[in-house]
């Protein structure tokens, strides 16, 4: 999920790059035709909704409209990074993937040991949502609003602990950078994906968590999960009374998380263009093919590869700071 608000929404502006991908595609004839073998589509997600609902959808897509087999495999864990070094380390030209945050931007200035480098590993194809994140507590910690959770955690320091999807995730980076600028100590939980996260909130075995509004959302609506505050740069219709991090006292603070579509570094670029325009006409008509996520206040885009591209430069320097200020590892 880009910091920038700018970013290309369905509209004729994305109709436009459509066509000019259409364009580039089509003028790469001196290239093998692709593709010319079953495609295999990794997913960073576990099978179920959202992330993989989407995968799944436009598999289908893309086999109907080039002719070979779409295989989605879910490689779940370590914070994407497993689904991330598998395309990075792929060579059958013909493998994509789907991730979020950190694996492409900042996983190696956690872990200088990972066998794959996220600046030179990969081909950007398609930033497909973006979408804040919510603060949520479980509804026996002992407050209901951001003031009151300040309060709590300063007055009892290291006896809570937040939960984050993996080391070097935004859940985890930008918890880190909360408690450092707001003086808080609270224990991280890295876990494998927002689904074993989400069982250990809702069973109280942690307390806090910046969770996806689609995950949260229907846990908050049944009263099983409590939303402080959510980190868009502006309220979504979804959450109305739940105030920004800005109107919570924490100007220049808002983040969001995204999905995007990657390929090995060496993916010609006519083919993600290609990718890019089949993905935005399969967003538009396909309610499937958007996992559900513009239910929960997500922004579907859909866009050219530069635009996923620039975005990740841009994560690369936010969050890479915050690792470098705070001394962050794969352990923290």
């Amino acid at each position: 999920m880009p910091t920038d608000p700018a970013l290309p929404r369905l509209t004729r502006r994305a109709v436009i790059g459509a066509g000019i991908g259409l364009v580039a595609a089509g003028s790469a004839t001196a290239q093998p035709a692709w593709p010319s073998r079953p495609i295999r589509f990794v997913v960073m997600t576990p099978p179920g909704p959202g992330s993989d609902q989407m995968a799944r959808a436009l598999a289908g897509h893309y086999q109907t409209i080039l002719g070979q087999p779409v295989v989605v495999e879910n490689r779940p864990g370590a914070g994407g990074a497993i689904t991330a070094q598998s395309v990075a380390t792929s060579t059958d030209g013909h493998t994509i993937g789907l991730v979020f945050g950190g694996p492409t931007t900042t996983a190696r200035m956690l872990n200088p040991g990972l066998p794959y480098d996220p600046a030179t590993a990969f081909s950007s194809v398609t930033l497909l949502t973006r979408s804040p994140f919510v603060l949520a507590v479980h509804p026996g910690f002992p407050a209901k609003t951001w003031a009151e959770f300040l309060a709590v955690v300063r007055a009892n320091p290291g006896k809570y602990r937040y939960a984050s999807i993996g080391p070097g995730t935004t859940t985890h980076l930008a918890m880190e950078e909360t408690k450092q600028r707001l003086g808080l100590d609270i224990e991280h939980v890295p876990y494998r994906g927002f689904a074993p996260a989400t069982l250990d909130l809702l069973a109280g075995r942690v307390e806090v968590m910046f969770h996806s509004p689609f995950s949260a959302l229907q846990h908050i609506r049944a009263g099983s999960l409590v939303a402080l505050v959510q980190t868009g740069d502006r309220r979504v219709s979804q959450m109305p009374d739940v105030p920004t991090l800005a109107e919570a006292g924490l100007p220049d603070s808002a983040f969001f998380g995204w999905t995007g579509i990657i390929a090995p570094a060496n993916f010609p670029p006519s083919v993600a263009e290609r990718l890019a325009t089949l993905t935005r006409e399969a967003m538009a008509r396909d309610p499937a093919a958007r996992g559900g996520m513009e239910e929960t206040g997500a922004e579907i885009v859909g866009s050219p590869p530069a635009e996923l591209a620039a975005l990740q430069l841009r994560e690369t320097t936010r969050w890479g700071a915050v690792i470098t200020r705070l001394g962050l590892t794969v352990t923290d």
